[in-house]
């Protein structure tokens, strides 16, 4: 069913709102071509099937620019050469994962924008209801142990277990809820959605990045490479991180991805 509704419209009312005075806006040609091109040039492998463009939601979000999700979801689907109901359903899906991987480590009012945005697109298309709204089940107890078997598989390479043992034994309620929710219902899970594992990873290794915490990025960055993730596919995101900060008046610390990945390789040697 055809919509009526003014989507630049409903941008105004739910998304841009967050954005701060003198903020700059949507540039589709620099977020598009400077930043998501370049960035799936540099490895074509690794940021195929529109995960370059999850990365690039992930790093957004994390850089306090939800805003600008909702906007370049539309301009990618624009900018296909059939934009159906069936191909918007898919992207969103994929980036609703997305979401799902990165709001405990970014924040929900980080995220909000972009999932209210998202929302609004799927309405002025005339999509009002989905036939999958949820696809994961309730919450059980399954997911505590999916949580540690997740974070297992993910921090391995990082020999940094003194971190989770102090969380645990200082703040129990926040650690049980972290490795449960954000490792166990919320990551754990997106390998039966479509999303494995290592691209999961590497969703929320860009939102690391963009935040500027630089000691988890850099645990996270070791996770990639022992999923198999290049170097040189590594420093892209970096990159893009850093062009979009520098875009926004920002600067990020550095990241030194071969000593990272040097770490991680000698880590994993040992386990």
């Amino acid at each position: 069913m055809a919509s009526t509704m003014d989507f630049q419209k409903f941008l105004a009312t739910y998304v841009n709102t967050n954005m701060a005075p003198g903020a700059i806006g949507y540039d589709e040609h620099f977020l598009v071509h400077d930043l998501l091109t370049s960035m799936v040039q540099s490895d074509a492998d690794a940021f195929a099937n529109n995960t370059g463009l999850q990365v690039l939601f992930a790093i957004c979000c994390a850089m306090k620019r939800a805003d600008l999700v909702p906007a370049l979801f539309a301009a990618i689907l624009a900018g296909s050469d059939s934009s159906s109901d069936t191909e918007t359903l898919q992207l969103f899906y994929r980036t609703r994962e997305t979401i799902n991987i990165i709001w405990p480590f970014v924040g929900v009012p980080q995220i909000i924008p972009a999932a209210l945005g998202l929302a609004g697109y799927l309405k002025s298309r005339g999509i009002t209801e989905l036939e999958t709204n949820r696809r994961r089940p309730d919450f059980g107890h399954d997911d505590v142990a999916l949580g540690t078997t997740t974070r297992t598989s993910i921090y391995k390479a990082s020999a940094n277990s003194e971190v989770f043992a102090m969380l645990n034994a200082y703040h129990g309620d926040f650690s049980y809820v972290l490795n449960a929710i954000g490792f166990g219902y919320n990551i754990g899970r997106t390998a039966s959605l479509g999303i494995p594992l290592p691209e999961a990873e590497l969703i929320l290794t860009s939102a690391l990045v963009a935040l500027n915490a630089t000691r988890q990025a850099g645990s996270h960055v070791k996770a990639c490479v022992a999923f198999g993730y290049s170097e040189n596919s590594l420093r892209a995101v970096v990159a893009a991180a850093d062009k979009l900060a520098q875009w926004l008046g920002q600067r990020l610390n550095p990241i030194d991805i071969g000593e990272l990945a040097r770490q991680s390789r000698l880590n994993l040697s040992m386990v």
